[in-house]
This record gives C-alpha cells, sequence and structure tokens, in this order.
C-alpha cells in the first residue's frame, strides 16, 4: 500500500536519493516531505512527517485525488496489520471527532480525513493535536502546521500539472491552492 510508505520514511528517503529525485522533496518548518511514486512511476501522494519528543511519527498523506490522512507510527507498539482501532483526534480544546483508523503496518495505523474546511483549517490553526486510540493518547504539537499543510497541498497539485518533472524543489506556503 502507498500509504505504508509513509511508515518508513528513511526508506522513502533513500530510495529518492538513489533515482536522484532531489524536486521531489520539501520542508516546511519541522516538516519533512516528499512526492511519493506507485511501482509504474506515477505520482500517487505526497507526505509530510515529524516526530514528536516520545519519538512517535506523525504524518500527514495526500493522494492525488486529494484525499487526506494522519499516519502515526510508533515503534514501541505492536498492532495487527489490516485491523481497524476506533480513535478520537481532538485539536486544541475542540470537540472530538470520532474516526476508524486501519492498521497499515505493526507499528502505525492510517486515519482518513474529511478534505474539508473545518477540519484542515482546526490543522492548520490548531497548536495541540491529541489521538487516543485503545487507551493510549498521542500528543502533538502542531508547530509551522499551517505552512506545512499549504506546502503539502502546493505538493500535489505541483505534481498533477503536465510539466509536473520539471518543477523546481523548493515548496512554499505562498503555492497551495
Amino acid at each position: 500500500m502507498i500509504l505504508r510508505a509513509l511508515l518508513f520514511a528513511p526508506l522513502i528517503l533513500a530510495a529518492a536519493a538513489a533515482t536522484d529525485i532531489v524536486e521531489d522533496r520539501f520542508t516546511s518548518g519541522v516538516w519533512q516531505g516528499d512526492a511519493n511514486y506507485d511501482s509504474d512511476g506515477q505520482f500517487s501522494d505526497c507526505t509530510m512527517t515529524a516526530e514528536s519528543k516520545r519519538g512517535v511519527l506523525l504524518g500527514f498523506v495526500i493522494s492525488k485525488d486529494f484525499d487526506w490522512g494522519i499516519v502515526i507510527a510508533d515503534e514501541t507498539k505492536t498492532l495487527e496489520v489490516g485491523s481497524r482501532k476506533a480513535v478520537l483526534l481532538i485539536i486544541d480544546q475542540e470537540n472530538p471527532i470520532a474516526a476508524v483508523a486501519k492498521v497499515v503496518d505493526e507499528h502505525g495505523i492510517l486515519i482518513p480525513l474529511e478534505n474539508s474546511d473545518p477540519m484542515v483549517e482546526a490543522l492548520r490553526h490548531g497548536k495541540l493535536l491529541r489521538i487516543v486510540a485503545d487507551g493510549t493518547e498521542f500528543t502533538f504539537e502542531l508547530t509551522d502546521t499551517r505552512d506545512a499543510i499549504a506546502a503539502l497541498a502546493a505538493c500535489v497539485t505541483d505534481h498533477q500539472a503536465p510539466s509536473a518533472s520539471s518543477s523546481s524543489g523548493a515548496r512554499t506556503a505562498s503555492r497551495c491552492p
């Protein structure tokens, strides 16, 4: 699964370095981003990741069809791949948002998100994201998230364009669709 690649960000970076795809990477604040491709070399999604103080990886993904998701990878947890987990997303002190996550790796889950203005705006402007799953709470500071989400969306837009192969490597918040 393409989204599983997010859980193995170091492998993605190594593969990109091996094929010299520098223009497919971007940095926005604490976030590291990449454009990703399927086995046929077709653009599939853009991802960005940051690591929490406790070593848990938080990632955002936007597919070529603008489907959104959050990925959490925690090497200290062992999960049953393919199972589903009820989760709650809490941004700052707002009401919890219920979602169903899919276990995509023995150490990670994917939480599909609605591509709705309220959700995206809450993530852009929020200060703290808490995710509760199976009685465990993960807490992430949403540092630089506003600009990073804009850069992530720009990554997808840039790679959908016919001249995507000639786009520059620098992604900026001003290029948000």
